[in-house]
């Protein structure tokens, strides 16, 4: 039987394998190769941010005194990991809606049971709010979870959906490729190139290795934004052949990178130069002779 073609690793990262040329090949993780693109000039207020509120609640509780007071290298320590812990947070919510609302897309549930089991008012807000971005859009959801593949390029990644939108003012409905984003921002490049790499994917891969072709979506693809404080928003993002091919430098940076690592870069610190027997020089002298 074929390779699975997605597979946990620790972490709850994700590995993609197909098999090419009858052989299973690791293929890049879509979204984690577009970190390549630029800076990210959010990271730093960002992480001043979520420091500066931990060191005020750190404060108002004592624990960061209590800290201070037992070990001033522990209370560093403590306010350093700020950053990651806001992430991890809000990345588990974003996959509990993801979750939730895939749950309620197969029929497994229907909406009462499932709010009735969530204890976070916040994730409640969030799946609610994707909702009624279907409802008011009378989104048809004609795809949801399925991973998509290119082998020509050389990356994979799973897509939350394709799905059946009429934008205002228009007729007919687009296809188009759907991401479902919690962020606090979502006007981020590399959230339109990771649209584009699923739009412009080849075959879609089942977990019992069976694969068809990558339905043809529209030139737009959507956000479904939704957060716990605002309204959510359908945004369009751009999904022409530019955005593909800017996602393409950020494949290549990724082999790069991995092809690097797979090398000896450097080699062990030269001898003492007032030593004749460990000069290079002298060394390639004797072995031409």
């Amino acid at each position: 039987m074929p390779p699975r073609t997605a597979v946990q690793k620790k972490g709850g990262k994700r590995r993609y394998l197909r098999l090419v040329d009858g052989v299973p090949t690791e293929h890049i993780n879509v979204t984690g190769c577009t970190r390549y693109w630029g800076s990210m000039p959010w990271a730093i207020p960002y992480g001043a941010k979520t420091v500066s509120e931990k060191f005020r609640a750190g404060k108002e509780s004592g624990i960061l005194d209590a800290l201070y007071e037992a070990d001033p290298e522990s209370a560093v320590q403590w306010l350093k990991k700020a950053p990651y812990e806001d992430r991890d947070a809000a990345g588990a919510k974003g996959t509990k809606i993801h979750n939730l609302f895939e749950q309620w897309l197969k029929g497994d549930s229907d909406s009462e049971q499932i709010v009735a089991e969530i204890d976070d008012p916040e994730v409640v807000d969030m799946y609610w709010g994707l909702h009624d971005l279907c409802r008011r859009y009378e989104i048809v959801w004609e795809r949801s979870e399925q991973t998509v593949f290119n082998s020509d390029v050389g990356y994979a990644g799973t897509m939350d959906g394709i799905i059946l939108i009429t934008f205002p003012g228009e007729e007919k409905p687009r296809r188009c490729v759907a991401d479902i984003k919690t962020s606090r921002s979502v006007s981020k490049a590399e959230y339109a190139m990771q649209l584009a790499a699923l739009k412009y994917g080849s075959v879609i891969v089942h977990d019992d290795g069976s694969e068809e072709p990558m339905p043809e979506t529209d030139e737009l693809g959507v956000i479904l934004w939704v957060r716990p404080d605002q309204e959510p928003q359908v945004i369009p993002a751009v999904l022409d052949d530019m955005t593909f091919q800017h996602f393409k430098v950020c494949v290549a940076m990724a082999y790069a990178e991995k092809a690097a690592d797979e090398r000896v870069q450097f080699l062990p610190p030269l001898g003492d130069p007032n030593d004749d027997t460990k000069l290079l020089t002298e060394r390639e002298g004797k072995t031409n002779e």
